[in-house]
């Protein structure tokens, strides 16, 4: 693990379902308590990055936006038309926040998606939706776009709300089950959510190529075949049949050529 990554990482309590206490006997990371801690959900980039003082590096290097996606998107890139958008606002009014979204198949009805409210983006959790509406919400025909959690964030902004403390995020309550049977959660916070916090902020439609998350190694091997036939396929589940002779069958349920 390099320097920087050691900066930016923290840990935080696990609490007890059942009493509401943390789990952790001391402030160890160790022994009894290694399982006690839990590294933060993702909206904590914003208050690790400006503690760690690598915000102020990268500005004061002169860098204006930083990408951000998740480490198992393989179809992440740094798009040149987007940075150039950022870069060269059409309006003269640059955004401060871009969210790269994607459309819904059946597969991602448990994605997040953006809604609009007082004037302001904002992200959409299943996880915050009333089960009488889950069904409504998980509708790929009336929300039909997705996160793909790949996003342009401008560093003056990111210090100024952080400065202000103005950055706002949903928390959310992530119920665990630890090896030893002990239930718990931990309160996370989703990086996308703080999108209603930045000004001018944009979701832009891409292509499903840009989202293509390996989770696991069927994942990978689906990712590999793809490639070597020059396709992208829509569906991110696949389900691998192992016959005689190594011979091995992929079945997708959805599936478009790009």
């Amino acid at each position: 693990m390099d320097e920087d990554a050691k900066k930016i990482l923290q840990k935080y309590p696990r609490i007890n379902k059942e009493s509401l206490l943390p789990v952790a006997k001391n402030v160890s990371f160790s022994g009894e308590n290694t399982e006690a801690w839990y590294p933060p959900g993702y909206g904590n980039i914003y208050a690790s990055f400006y503690n760690s003082g690598l915000l102020y590096t990268f500005i004061g290097e002169g860098k204006g936006y930083i990408f951000e996606s998740n480490i198992d998107n393989l179809g992440t890139t740094v798009d040149l038309y987007i940075l150039n958008h950022l870069t060269n606002p059409p309006n003269g009014k640059p955004c401060q926040f871009v969210m790269e979204v994607t459309n819904k198949t059946h597969a991602d009805v448990k994605g997040e998606t953006l809604t609009q409210y007082e004037g302001k983006l904002r992200l959409m959790e299943i996880a915050q939706v009333p089960k009488a509406y889950a069904d409504e919400c998980k509708s790929v025909s009336k929300f039909k776009i997705f996160n793909t959690n790949n996003l342009w964030i401008s560093l003056t902004a990111v210090k100024r709300l952080q400065e202000q403390n103005a950055i706002d995020m949903e928390i959310i309550v992530n119920p665990k089950t630890l090896d030893g049977g002990l239930n718990v959660i931990q309160l996370e916070t989703a990086v996308g959510a703080a999108i209603k916090s930045f000004e001018n902020s944009l979701g832009i439609n891409v292509p499903r190529s840009r989202f293509l998350p390996v989770n696991t190694t069927s994942d990978l091997l689906l990712q590999y075949t793809c490639k070597k036939k020059s396709k992208v396929f829509t569906k991110i589940s696949p389900s691998i049949v192992l016959f005689p002779l190594n011979f091995i069958l992929f079945t997708f349920y959805t599936a478009a050529s790009y």
